[in-house]
């Protein structure tokens, strides 16, 4: 167990990193309404290519009626990423793997400057920095500035528009500094209070809850060779989250690289590589026959902790423009158990996302 040291430096790292080949802003937030609705946003933001200048730009995001458990999704693509699929990455891949038939369609769909279902193109993407300001279409990620991460979100689709404010509540923590896991460089802001409105239909409801934020960047073809992660982003009651994140390796079913980031009130992080994942139960897509585990024990001796993470709602399967087809991104409740310093049992339990990549490919 240890303590990193930084070399991510603010405001500069803020911006954007044109000679990252990928970077992506993320968030998640967990709402009340003032009419008594229960609602789950996530929303990600991705700048992709090989060069410094063109990029692509995609777009996934969700909102889940916690209430009545309906989940909503939304993936958008700019041209010039279709273009980049087209004529570098989806080639790349199809000759590693020239028997992915579904790649091998969608490839020329791509090809014919068309998108399958329910993929849509956006109408236009920029990213601008100092200060911060992402637009893709009608979705905005707006900062007030480099040196801390208050922002504004903005989603429309069809079915709903949405607008948040973001206000971390602690110090921002840094997860990754040198891109030790997978090459990409990392921070977070952990806890953010967040409130805006959510418009479904007629309905305006005033909202209000925690959220998370992540910005993410470096050099990485880990998708493209194949591999896989489960990622774990978890606010505790105690004010304190966890940042679980096992890798999985091409080609190698049973191995995987572990790490676990406790992120104190302070902000500050502790790391531990002892960690235990476990799934006791799984879910299998209608949509795209993959199996994903759908509870976790996870053992986290370096923090004396015993979790068990289960998802509120089981199909939280999202569709992804490309050969990994779909990931699982949705919202789950942690319930477990910790030892304080001095031995003392007590109870813990909290809220999160959790991402798995991989499964659907």
């Amino acid at each position: 167990m240890n303590r990193q040291a930084s070399v991510i430096v603010f405001p500069n790292d803020a911006a954007s990193h044109p000679i990252s080949n990928v970077e992506w802003w993320y968030c998640y937030a967990l709402l009340t309404g003032n009419l008594g609705n229960k609602y789950a946003v996530m929303a990600s933001f991705f700048r992709v290519g090989e060069l410094a200048a063109p990029k692509g730009h995609y777009l996934i995001h969700s909102l889940v009626h916690l209430n009545d458990r309906r989940f909503e999704c939304h993936s958008e693509v700019d041209r010039m990423l279709s273009y980049q699929m087209a004529g570098v990455y989806l080639p790349a891949y199809l000759l590693k793997n020239p028997r992915d038939k579904k790649t091998w369609k969608l490839y020329n769909k791509v090809l014919k400057g068309s998108l399958p279902s329910p993929h849509r193109f956006l109408k236009n993407a920029a990213v601008q920095s100092r200060p911060m300001r992402i637009a893709y279409g009608d979705n905005r990620m707006t900062f007030d500035n480099d040196s801390n991460s208050d922002f504004e979100l903005r989603l429309t689709a069809p079915t709903s528009s949405i607008r948040l404010n973001y206000a971390p509540t602690k110090p921002i923590a840094l997860i990754d500094e040198a891109g030790v896991l997978n090459g990409l460089r990392y921070y977070s802001a952990t806890r953010n209070r967040v409130s805006g409105e959510i418009i479904t239909g007629e309905i305006t409801e005033k909202v209000s809850g925690e959220g998370w934020f992540d910005h993410q960047w470096g050099r990485n073809y880990g998708l493209l060779l194949g591999e896989g992660w489960d990622w774990f982003g978890i606010q505790l009651q105690d004010g304190n989250e966890l940042l679980i994140n096992q890798l999985r390796h091409a080609n190698e079913e049973n191995k995987s690289e572990k790490v676990a980031k406790l992120i104190l009130k302070d902000g500050s992080v502790i790391t531990s590589d002892r960690v235990t994942i476990e799934p006791t139960k799984h879910w299998e897509s209608q949509l795209t026959g993959a199996r994903y585990p759908s509870e976790w024990m996870i053992s986290l001796p370096d923090y004396a902790m015993e979790l068990c993470v289960t998802p509120i709602l089981a199909n939280q399967e999202m569709s992804v423009l490309g050969p990994l087809q779909a990931i699982w991104e949705g919202v789950v409740s942690v319930k477990g158990k910790a030892r304080s310093p001095y031995g003392t049992p007590y109870s813990i339990n909290g809220y999160g996302f959790v991402e798995l990549v991989g499964y659907a490919r």
